[in-house]
């Protein structure tokens, strides 16, 4: 018993060291070694080729979000409503686990126009066609390299954009920045969904996640408040938008909704 109590502390203890060092360590690195401030934000585990293939499994992703992820992702899914035939949907930077697949998936089935997955890291990108290889047999999906907070498509675009916990992962004013160019590309009448990390109401979870935050996702607190999609939302003048927003696990996860549809000034 002993024995097996020392392994699972060391295996712990190893799970904590890999995901400190490939997410924290990145930024402490990135701020003494790297003068990029397009990716000095993103962790080593999601631009090392050989970090994304040793994290990117479904039960890890799930486990991470104390076994929420099915949850979030049905619910994502839910609002790709009420058709998506013919529809275009923008998923903005790729994701681990099989959101990409199920968003894929669906499309297919309903007859959908293209699903469009993009991400400033290459090996992000050649990660996902290799994952998504089987499942994109119709050729539906489509990949690109490019930043989101700089997106190279072409005003009221998409039917749907779906970002997938990416906010928590950027600094505060390239959150902004991303939401905006979402906003900025979705066609009036078309829904931006996306999945991101919530204040929570028990004091458990409000003191357990801010320790969590502070050591792995700094810029994940911002999530709490200050990052404030709807306000955001509201202050644009040429669209009106029609919120609605989803919580799980006591509220430490969320899946925000916003439909959009033209003022009768900007028509």
């Amino acid at each position: 018993m002993l024995l097996v109590f020392k392994v699972g502390l060391t295996v712990l203890s190893l799970v904590f060291l890999y995901f400190l060092v490939a997410t924290r360590g990145t930024l402490v690195a990135n701020s003494l070694f790297s003068n990029d401030n397009k990716t000095s934000h993103i962790y080593w585990i999601y631009s090392n080729r050989f970090l994304i293939w040793l994290t990117d499994r479904t039960f890890i992703v799930s486990a991470i979000l104390f076994f929420n992820y099915d949850r979030l992702v049905a619910t994502v899914l839910k609002g790709l409503n009420p058709s998506m035939e013919g529809k275009l949907v923008l998923q903005a930077s790729c994701a681990f686990g099989n959101v990409s697949q199920k968003i894929m998936e669906k499309c297919i089935h309903e007859k959908g126009g293209q699903v469009v997955i993009f991400d400033l890291i290459a090996n992000e990108i050649k990660h996902a066609k290799r994952k998504l290889k089987n499942a994109n047999d119709d050729h539906i999906c489509s990949y690109l390299l490019e930043d989101a907070l700089a997106m190279s498509h072409r005003d009221c675009s998409f039917n749907y954009v779906v970002i997938f916990f990416l906010f928590h992962e950027l600094p505060y004013d390239k959150k902004i920045a991303a939401l905006k160019e979402s906003m900025r590309v979705l066609k009036p009448g078309g829904k931006l969904i996306f999945a991101e990390f919530h204040k929570p109401g028990p004091w458990i979870l409000k003191i357990s996640g801010r320790l969590f935050f502070k050591l792995f996702e700094p810029y994940a607190l911002e999530m709490w408040g200050k990052f404030d999609a709807e306000k955001i939302l509201g202050e644009d003048s040429s669209n009106r938008w029609q919120v609605s927003k989803e919580t799980f696990f006591g509220g430490n996860y969320q899946v925000f909704t916003a439909e959009k549809s033209r003022t009768d000034k900007a028509k």
